[in-house]
């Protein structure tokens, strides 16, 4: 799954890798990339995926209380985000969270949770260019 995003800054930390800032539907986001080449203006299809934080079930499925979407950027951390969704589906579970989709991984098969609002921390955002 690939979305359009505008690289707004690029830090190096060496030439192989670094953090980025990325704007999508008017909102900035900062992620972690590797081996990839990004140039501040650039409008790129990219693949946005996560380390995800350890979460319960309880936490997951009780802690969107208000049925949002929407992301919020940790207070103490970088590239880590508090995410509101909703599941688009199993195997894989692909949540939307309003700005962008992700990936989470294989941790139900249920399609029965299909639809459902969730909670989701994303330990550290990463990106990479779509077309490599």
């Amino acid at each position: 799954m690939t979305t359009e995003v505008e690289i707004l800054k690029v830090n190096e930390t060496d030439r192989h890798e670094g953090t980025l800032t990325f704007g999508i539907k008017g909102r900035q986001y900062d992620a972690f990339y590797w081996g990839y080449n990004f140039k501040p203006g650039d409008k790129v299809e990219v693949t946005l995926t996560q380390l995800e934080y350890p979460l319960t079930w309880d936490t997951i499925f009780g802690e969107n209380k208000r049925r949002e979407k929407k992301i919020e950027k940790s207070k103490t951390k970088d590239w880590t985000y508090h995410c509101y969704g909703t599941i688009q589906s199993v195997k894989p579970v692909v949540a939307n969270f309003g700005d962008f989709q992700l990936d989470l991984g294989g941790w139900t098969n249920d399609p029965k949770v299909v639809g459902e609002h969730i909670y989701w921390t994303v330990d550290r955002l990463d990106i990479q260019r779509a077309d490599y």
